[in-house]
């Protein structure tokens, strides 16, 4: 194998890790559907991908053994090396991935919950909706700056608000709901209750089944 030929390589797997985890990585939030989609396409592929695996490396060992074949092709190191990564990617890294997603988009919305405080203190009630903020309050509504999340939802109570943003989880039918509740009484949705501690004060986060 040549140099060249490694660089190639070592690009397309490295591209294809950039791919896989694009909804949680920094980026604009109108991309979330795309990189949402491939996601899912990754998980599902993944699986599917394994099949290639065992071909691709009983290719790689023939060629590499095979003196006389002194143009190499990269194709078959591809064709183990992309599925594995993909695999190990989509299922595993994910989770630590949809993590740091979570703390930044977090940390992204602190500058919405405390225009939302103003404006409770000025009108003596929560806004009906996040647009009441503009544009006395806030000229545009901050955005989580995370490829995969479209956006903030915000939802008044009572005497209460949510604040709320979602993170695909498996194959776009289940989602990680992250809920901001400033009075720390957190309910989740769905068929499971269980309720997860993120490490933000009054942030909380469910499996939406």
């Amino acid at each position: 194998m040549t140099r060249k030929q490694w660089k190639r390589i070592i690009g397309i797997n490295i591209l294809t890790i950039l791919i896989v985890l694009s909804p949680f990585l920094p980026g604009p939030s109108f991309l979330s559907r795309p990189t949402n989609i491939i996601f899912i396409l990754a998980q599902l592929g993944s699986f599917l991908g394994l099949i290639l695996i065992p071909f691709g490396l009983f290719w790689t060992v023939n060629q590499m053994t095979k003196k006389e074949n002194k143009k190499k092709k990269i194709l078959p190191i591809l064709l183990w090396t992309v599925p594995t990564l993909t695999f190990v990617f989509s299922i595993w890294v994910a989770d630590v991935a949809r993590d740091f997603s979570r703390s930044i988009a977090i940390e992204n919305a602190d500058r919405i919950i405390y225009v939302i405080e103003k404006y409770k203190e000025k009108n003596k009630q929560y806004p009906n909706e996040i647009a009441d903020l503009k544009p006395d309050f806030i000229k545009t509504v901050p955005k989580p700056w995370i490829m995969g999340i479209s956006g903030y939802i915000y939802e008044k109570k009572k005497d209460n608000y949510n604040l709320t943003f979602t993170q695909n989880l498996i194959f776009g039918f289940n989602f990680e709901v992250v809920v901001y509740d400033p009075t720390g009484n957190h309910k989740a949705k769905g068929e499971l209750k269980t309720l997860y501690d993120t490490g933000k004060e009054n942030w909380k986060y469910y499996v939406y089944d």
